[in-house]
């Protein structure tokens, strides 16, 4: 907070904007910290069976299939606001799209991010492979709409086109697939 006042009275704009980047740095890493130290807490505490716990376990069970570790991010009060009930299908949407990614992605590369904001909660799981072939079977999509759609969310996703992308560690186009899938964490 310091820094973002001493911004505001740095007359050249180049620093000024710096200084705010640097904030914006911070900030990020303040997140990561705060993540680290919840997933800690949880595996300290010997519970080991919260969500982040659960979260981070299948991303590094995936790791062997995928030959890299996904990145991973997770922000809000996830072991907190997210029912046991909602957890147990995002650790299986999660486990689903990573088995997916190691499967079919030719990927390089994989982000994890979970949110919740106590009303929401978002899992985007994004890789840069060769994209969702059309046609052929998506029994994996369907099983995650449908977990979706139980809880009164949805799932959509977005493969880039291969020819706007760039040669990339997942292929020709490396363009990859961007899953998110949402679902309430509290009753209407």
């Amino acid at each position: 907070m310091t820094l973002q006042s001493a911004g505001r009275f740095i007359e050249h704009s180049e620093a000024s904007e710096r200084v705010l980047r640097a904030v914006d740095d911070l900030d990020e890493t303040i997140k990561i910290i705060r993540s680290t130290i919840f997933g800690l807490r949880a595996r300290e505490g010997g519970a080991g069976g919260g969500l982040r716990a659960r979260v981070v376990r299948v991303a590094g069970e995936a790791a062997p299939a995928l030959g890299f570790a996904p990145s991973l991010r997770m922000e809000g009060l996830i072991d907190t606001d997210v029912p046991k009930e909602v957890a147990d299908h995002v650790v299986a949407v999660l486990s689903e799209a990573l088995t997916n990614v190691a499967r079919h992605a030719c990927a390089g590369r994989a982000e994890i991010v979970l949110v919740t904001d106590g009303r929401e909660l978002v899992l985007t799981v994004r890789d840069n492979g060769v994209g969702i072939p059309s046609g052929g079977r998506r029994s994996g999509l369907r099983n995650m709409a449908e977990r979706a759609a139980e809880l009164g969310g949805s799932l959509d996703w977005t493969c880039p086109e291969a020819p706007e992308a760039p040669e990339g560690p997942g292929g020709p186009g490396g363009g990859g697939t961007t899953l998110v899938w949402r679902v309430p964490v509290t009753k209407p």
